[in-house]
């Protein structure tokens, strides 16, 4: 997530959030046998990139899509809860063959698959090839390209140097074979994604890739779109060619999905107090509610408070050309003085709850995540103490000034002040400079010739995937040899020993030895202090009481539209 399009997203999802302290509710409703029928009305405040997967890279356009757009591995939601993050197989029929090298992995597709009309076939090897060359278009580069860029040959086709990609063959219909660079162990999550979903070429060659796509797109789901209103409406209805029997991940009760994009929470909240909608895509739950919420045995089985992955942080940067903050005993120093209660608090505020205090940088439910803190604090309060003894170790027994760069509005606005306190009880003030949301990535983090003049920033960090994601939150804020102008390494990282276990890692083919080396990893990079890890954000949601089935999707951080179903089917 480096781009300023993608950060601007999530930076409106995260304003709309809601934090809450307790993740204790059910994965799911007690009801598992559904009705067939109905319309699901749907609301969500955030509008989405497209309905073409090329270019859907924001978590509720993913949500969407999975009705939709099914992909060679997806996730299996229905299971036991600690397996929700292990992709399985959802086109391919099974596991794929992977070679001696663990470079070529060979996969066979199920039979039955088939898009709407008007293709009205079944998805073939080929439709893949067409979604992958589909990234590198030139008028619509797809995000997707830094995943694609790990197959064999894809650098090459999208700098027009090729006419196809070389790592990727179809030897017939049901077989696809995918040949990368370098091993990849994390693949078959990488798979899961929407971008990855199959494209009929001989019909979305009629298009372009993009705005003019999205409006046609053809399902290879139980679901189709038959309309889409940017900013305001989507519509999907059964794929007359779906068949239950190919599909073992997605049950598909209602009959048609309808959904409200670009609706205040404030709306969201009392659209569905009023049952005049099913539920959102986003967090909408105020904290002054939960308490009661929680306390009526009948409301509290239509409320779900989940993890999202997303870590709210500081960067601290490392670079010698930084200043003071270039020293790892003024870095730890920091981490030691914050008082992430006090910010947790602050962020709370009227409308959301608490997150979860983080120390880590991997999300609770990725591959290698542990619980361990190397600046523990009494209660998480800060230890100010302590942190001026480093700073004395350091050459600053009476403190010293840093400039720090953070949001001058939305929902963050409110931790400026807790941050400066915290610091200044440990002998550091602070010189502030204030971004409106989104500017702050623009026109300060993202550019490399900004980030040397601030010593500390304001940060979120939300994976595009759970489960095996370390590609997607180590290695572009902390592999060092990334571009700058493209990586999200804002502290400017820089330890030739982290490279070689990022390498290890992503060429691991054992998930178990691979899970172990990036939480070695993990402890590593947080030795040398580059962050202070603040919050795990989690969000809050209520649905509708003919909703049932409400199951939560960790990989978008929204509903599965897929599991619920309707009592009565008609509103």
């Amino acid at each position: 997530m480096s781009t300023a399009k993608v950060f601007r997203a999530a930076c409106l999802a995260l304003g709309l959030a809601l934090l809450a302290a307790s993740c204790t509710e059910p994965q799911q409703d007690a009801s598992r046998n559904g009705v067939r029928g109905g319309t699901l009305r749907v609301l969500s405040a955030d509008d989405i990139d497209g309905l073409d997967t090329a270019i859907n890279y924001t978590p509720n356009g993913i949500a969407i899509a999975r009705a939709y757009a099914r992909t060679l591995y997806s996730y299996n939601l229905s299971g036991p809860p600690d397996q929700d993050t292990v992709p399985v197989p959802d086109i391919a029929s099974g596991p794929p063959q992977r070679s001696a090298d663990q470079r070529t992995y060979t996969f066979t597709l199920r039979p039955g698959v088939r898009y709407a009309p008007p293709v009205n076939r079944e998805v073939t090897a080929q439709d893949f090839i067409t979604a992958i060359q589909r990234l590198y278009n030139k008028t619509t580069p797809s995000p997707g390209q830094q995943y694609a860029d790990l197959i064999a040959g894809a650098r090459r086709f999208g700098a027009g140097k090729a006419r196809s990609i070389s790592g990727l063959a179809a030897p017939d219909a049901r077989t696809l074979k995918i040949t990368l660079d370098q091993p990849a162990g994390d693949l078959l999550s990488i798979l899961t994604m929407s971008l990855f979903a199959p494209v009929p070429g001989e019909y979305a060659a009629d298009y372009a890739v993009g705005d003019n796509y999205s409006g046609h797109v053809v399902g290879s789901g139980p679901y189709t779109p038959t309309t889409y209103i940017p900013g305001r409406w989507i519509v999907l209805v059964r794929n007359p060619n779906w068949d239950p029997a190919t599909d073992p991940l997605r049950k598909a009760w209602v009959d048609r999905i309808e959904v409200k994009t670009g609706v205040s929470i404030a709306s969201i909240q009392r659209m569905i107090d009023r049952e005049e909608a099913d539920l959102s895509l986003d967090s909408h739950v105020p904290q002054t509610q939960l308490a009661t919420l929680r306390a009526d045995p009948e409301r509290s089985r239509r409320l779900s408070v989940k993890p999202t992955g997303n870590l709210l942080f500081l960067v601290l940067g490392t670079h010698r050309g930084a200043g003071a903050i270039a020293d790892v005993r003024v870095r730890r120093a920091v981490n030691y003085a914050i008082d992430k209660v006090a910010y947790r608090d602050a962020i709370a505020g009227r409308l959301a709850p608490s997150g979860e205090v983080a120390s880590t940088i991997l999300a609770p439910g990725s591959l290698g995540y542990r619980p361990y803190d190397l600046y523990p604090t009494p209660g998480g309060r800060g230890d100010p103490a302590k942190a001026r003894a480093l700073l004395a170790k350091a050459g600053y027994p009476n403190g010293l000034t840093l400039q720090f760069v953070t949001f001058g509005s939305g929902p963050y606005a409110t931790t400026r002040k807790p941050i400066e306190d915290s610091l200044k009880r440990a002998g550091i003030d602070l010189k502030v400079k204030t971004y409106k949301e989104a500017a702050l990535w623009e026109k300060s983090l993202a550019l490399p010739a900004k980030r040397r003049e601030h010593q500390l920033a304001q940060n979120f960090w939300r994976p595009d995937y759970l489960g095996d994601n370390a590609r997607q939150s180590i290695v572009p804020q902390y592999d060092s040899r990334i571009d700058p102008a493209v990586s999200g390494n804002f502290s400017e990282y820089h330890n030739p020993a982290v490279n070689r276990l990022i390498d290890r890692a992503l060429a691991e083919p054992d998930r178990d030895r691979r899970a172990a080396i990036w939480g070695q990893i993990d402890q590593r990079i947080m030795r040398d202090a580059p962050l202070v890890p603040l919050l795990w954000e989690t969000f809050a949601f209520r649905w509708a009481s003919r909703v049932h089935g409400w199951v939560y999707d960790p990989w978008t951080t929204a509903p599965d539209l897929t599991a619920v179903w309707l009592d009565p089917p008609s509103s």
